[in-house]
């Protein structure tokens, strides 16, 4: 005779009491509350489909009564006697209520495992959420259309931010494929907008930068003088100081590590996480180089893991806006910038081919800038220590050229 299970109540469910370990009490016919060790409740329904166990969640207690783990339970029922899985229902009712900010955070989960960087995260995420998710964030994302989007960019287009404009399409569509890959709709409605009528036009930016060599000379008499004229962190003097020589893009420049310096064998390596180009870096050092970061590393080495530590706290390396700080007070605002160095290295550095005897290859390699031709590009599988000898000398002839002014 098969065993009669007798239906759950209410006094029941608020009456039962954690144990050692989760347990369950049946309600019948596949539905139970699950008692868990910390003494939460909730409804689950087990089930076959195709000859397989299988469970879902109806909720937690007591917000879903006992009444309504019932109902689902009727609805779960009708679904398996019309030979459908209730998981996938669920799941497949879940992505028709997700939000366009629900189905952004959900690619970001999904792509933050991909991504090597950090800050390819919190950047991403910060557009989205400066730029989309105040117009739509609210909005069923299968319910968003083309007017939706191109509001998006019309509003960023007053705010004349192109290449913004740029990342954020390539962003959203993104989203959108990863939305028809999840069944969460049907069209990428990215695909029906011309971009080219709404986004402004890219201009070619050009970062201010001092190539006169006379102004040069100011300049590095200027930087040298800083500390006497002005009050400054000594990680702001010291990085203002290195800038010139090793031209570096400004974040690698403040967020160098000690760790990636090795002074014996004068070199300097950048992990191609850290690499606009994602490939790992090396630079030869000039004796000048050298002896800036020995003097440095009497101040901050041991007290952090950055060459040029925040005055604020040690964990932090100094701010993106330091240097740009810096060079305004000496009186080279919109004339000169920290990503103005690398401009003033290769200018000079192609005026001087004569003198120093380097191919211009080898002054884009000092840069760590790609190579533009695509099929020479992808015949080049050299390494990080690709021509570094002639690096070497190129590195030590632009510091001595700089001394000699």
């Amino acid at each position: 005779m098969p065993k009669i299970t007798t239906p759950l109540t209410d006094t029941e469910i608020r009456k039962a009491k954690p144990k050692e370990k989760q347990y369950k009490i049946s309600d019948g016919a596949g539905l139970c509350l699950i008692v868990t060790a910390k003494g939460s409740k909730y409804f689950r329904f087990d089930y076959s489909y195709n000859g397989k166990r299988k469970s879902i969640s109806f909720g937690t207690y007591p917000g879903t009564s006992l009444k309504e783990a019932r109902d689902k339970r009727i609805a779960a029922k009708e679904l398996l006697y019309k030979n459908i899985d209730p998981s996938n229902a669920k799941q497949k009712e879940k992505s028709e209520n997700d939000t366009f900010e629900n189905v952004v955070n959900k690619w970001l989960e999904f792509k933050n495992k991909e991504w090597t960087s950090p800050r390819t995260f919190k950047n991403t995420k910060a557009n989205l959420y400066n730029n989309a998710i105040p117009l739509i964030g609210n909005k069923l994302f299968k319910q968003v259309t083309r007017h939706d989007i191109i509001n998006i960019f019309e509003t960023m287009r007053k705010r004349d931010v192109n290449e913004l404009q740029r990342r954020i399409a390539n962003i959203l569509n993104n989203i959108y494929r990863y939305a028809i890959t999840y069944d969460i709709v049907e069209h990428n409605i990215m695909s029906d907008i011309d971009l080219s009528h709404i986004i402004n036009k890219k201009t070619l930016k050009h970062f201010n930068a001092v190539t006169n060599k006379n102004e040069i000379k100011m300049l590095m008499e200027d930087i040298k003088d800083y500390k006497n004229n002005f009050k400054a962190d000594i990680s702001t003097i010291y990085a203002l100081k290195l800038a010139p020589y090793v031209f570096l893009r400004p974040y690698n420049l403040r967020f160098a590590e000690h760790s990636e310096i090795d002074l014996k064998k004068g070199i300097w390596e950048i992990s191609k996480e850290k690499m606009k180009t994602k490939k790992d870096f090396v630079i030869p050092l000039s004796t000048q180089v050298i002896k800036m970061i020995s003097e440095v590393q009497q101040y901050s080495k041991g007290k952090s893991k950055y060459l040029f530590p925040s005055p604020i706290t040690n964990n932090k390396p100094i701010s993106d806006s330091a240097l740009l700080h810096a060079l305004k007070r000496m009186g080279y605002k919109e004339r000169m910038t920290t990503h103005g160095f690398r401009s003033m290295f290769s200018t000079i550095a192609h005026e001087k081919i004569n003198e120093h005897g380097h191919h211009s290859d080898i002054i884009e390699l000092c840069l760590a800038h790609e190579e533009r031709n695509q099929v020479k590009a992808a015949y080049n599988r050299e390494n990080k220590m690709k021509h570094y000898d002639e690096r070497k000398e190129l590195m030590q002839f632009w510091a001595d050229w700089l001394d000699g002014l």
